[in-house]
């Protein structure tokens, strides 16, 4: 089926909550009857009309900034090779 256009008209984003975060709100929403996407989209659409108040509102919560990149390997353990113990 080569050609064929995707039924989705908006590209999907994605991001990597913390587990626990996750099950948290997920919990809390569907208690709710309500479900993370719409929640993400609400805050947005939020964002979008009331940039200040939103942010405000979400100042005490804001994440640290996670590092880019590829996780270092750890480093293999040396031995010591301090010449005093030579002696």
């Amino acid at each position: 089926m080569a050609g064929m256009a995707s039924q989705h008209d908006q590209p999907q984003r994605s991001w990597r909550p913390d587990p626990d975060e996750y099950e948290t709100a997920q919990s809390l929403l569907s208690d709710r009857g309500q479900s993370i996407t719409a929640y993400l989209r609400a805050c947005l659409r939020w964002l979008e009309h009331e940039p200040d108040a939103a942010l405000a509102a979400l100042a005490p919560y804001w994440p640290e900034p996670r590092p880019t990149g590829r996780p270092r390997s750890p480093k293999p353990a040396t031995t010591s090779t301090d010449s005093s113990a030579r002696d």
